[in-house]
């Protein structure tokens, strides 16, 4: 009888363990959802997969982003903020250490853009606007168009600030985005071309004469030696009211 009691109990205490760990609340990696880190200075936040689609949001290098899902070849990726808003994002621009394959599949494919008129025109809307060789300021201008000339519409830069067009003449060049009139959309021009900030200048270091103080001067002679006012002497070395100085002391001349 003892053999039919003790296999009864260890069955007894499978049950009971089996209950406990039913019990027990799961835990696997799926608990959390994946996440993905913004690694570009802004990034917008679309309606769709696709840069056709409008911008719901944008966010900035840093910012946390949950991971939803992907389109069929996991270019954009689907994503959700802590504030609740959704959207789709370029994989390109965020970094995450989630397989993003194993994300399930969202969306469609890419919308196409609409095709451009044939061609698309734009009207100068300002008094004297500036044709230039590259989207920038910096870049060398080619001409000037006067108020009501029209252009042709090729291309725009990725902010949608500069547009690329072809004058009557033929000639290619870039026009601020701003100052044109086009009843066509301009986001939807092709992108083209990358303004890239020119580098700063070397400021030139202010040159300096030097002064050894002699007995009996003072800044008002110092100053009529040089042909310079005795107060900028003053600024440049720093002296205050009143003004003294002494035999022997290095003073720069500005």
């Amino acid at each position: 009888m003892k053999a039919p009691r003790r296999a009864a109990w260890l069955v007894a205490t499978i049950l009971v363990a089996a209950l406990m760990i039913g019990l027990m609340p799961a835990r696997s990696a799926s608990a959390q959802a994946p996440t993905a880190t913004v690694n570009t200075g802004a990034l917008h936040l679309r309606s769709g997969p696709g840069v056709s689609y409008q911008v719901v949001f944008s966010v900035y290098r840093g910012t946390t982003l949950t991971l939803l899902g992907r389109n069929a070849n996991t270019s954009w990726l689907k994503v959700a903020l802590d504030n609740g808003v959704q959207g789709w994002v370029n994989r390109w621009y965020v970094w995450s250490a989630y397989p993003l394959a194993s994300l399930p599949v969202e969306g469609g494919t890419i919308p196409v853009p609409v095709p451009l008129p044939v061609p698309a025109v734009g009207t100068v809307n300002s008094g004297a606007l500036n044709v230039r060789q590259g989207p920038s300021i910096y870049s060398p201008r080619i001409r000037a168009l006067p108020r009501g000339a029209q252009v042709d519409l090729l291309a725009r830069d990725s902010a949608t600030i500069w547009l690329k067009v072809r004058l009557s003449d033929g000639v290619v060049g870039w026009l601020n985005g701003d100052y044109i009139l086009t009843s066509y959309p301009k986001t939807n021009l092709p992108v083209e071309g990358v303004y890239v900030p020119p580098a700063p200048q070397p400021q030139p270091q202010p040159t300096y004469r030097y002064h050894t103080v002699q007995y009996g001067e003072n800044m008002y002679r110092i100053g009529l030696r040089y042909g310079v006012n005795w107060l900028s002497i003053a600024a440049a070395n720093g002296i205050g009211y009143p003004y003294w100085v002494y035999a022997g002391q290095v003073l720069r001349i500005p």
